[in-house]
């Protein structure tokens, strides 16, 4: 909740933020600081709007400034864990990830963070089994079920395209126009049913994702005919 204390710097950095100057946006936060140096509020803010300009080193400042107000809160863990991995401090962030999921082993979240983590370490011996858990609490998301999908293409001789595919059509029946599907699908698809792959891909062409539609375009040029 946004105090009255600091609530005109607050509205102020919303504007600037509206207006795309992420560096006035940041200011004003930081001068409600003034007013209320241990507001979590302000310091997840900070954290946000950090992220959202590639400013890493400030995103894990704000997270370890949280950890201190809040040590056990695990959402604030998880933001520790995230800045950490973006800023290359990988010995860091993997405790971090598991400390997420050790709190709340039902998490599908934390189960594809942690997975994504120990994928950037190369220690893949368990990506493979936290996003096979991940799909199985939650078989239709966009989510789990791509990054299993790019990890069964990327990482399984063989098997791969098939896995890919089979783990993905659940999640087209549930968002039959998700871009990322329909190209994860294509890429699963492009050797055994080649027109069932352009088929995708042309559908990631209808979508908005520009860089998606480039690498759809670019995937319809290896199609075989």
């Amino acid at each position: 909740m946004v105090k009255e204390s600091y609530r005109a710097q607050w509205e102020r950095s919303r504007a600037y933020l509206e207006t795309g100057d992420l560096g006035l946006a940041l200011q004003e936060l930081r001068d409600a600081l003034t007013l209320a140096p241990d507001d979590a509020v302000l310091w997840e803010e900070i954290f946000n709007l950090s992220l959202l300009g590639g400013l890493t080193q400030n995103a894990l400042a704000a997270a370890l400034r949280l950890r201190q107000l809040a040590p056990e809160n695990p959402n604030f863990i998880g933001l520790h864990a995230m800045a950490a991995l973006l800023a290359g401090k990988l010995t860091e962030a993997l405790p971090l990830f598991e400390e997420v999921l050790q709190r709340d082993p039902e998490s599908v979240e934390a189960r594809r963070q942690l997975a994504r983590a120990l994928d950037i370490a190369g220690q893949r011996g368990r990506v493979r089994t936290l996003l096979e858990e991940a799909v199985a609490k939650a078989p239709t998301d966009t989510g789990a079920p791509n990054d299993l999908a790019v990890h069964y293409l990327e990482h399984v001789p063989q098997e791969g395209p098939a896995l890919a595919a089979s783990v993905l059509g659940p999640v087209l029946e549930a968002h039959p126009q998700d871009p990322t599907t329909h190209f994860n699908l294509a890429l699963a698809l492009r050797l055994g049913e080649p027109a069932k792959a352009r088929h995708h891909a042309q559908q990631v062409l209808q979508g908005g994702d520009k860089e998606l539609r480039a690498k759809a375009q670019q995937l319809l040029s290896m199609i075989p005919a």
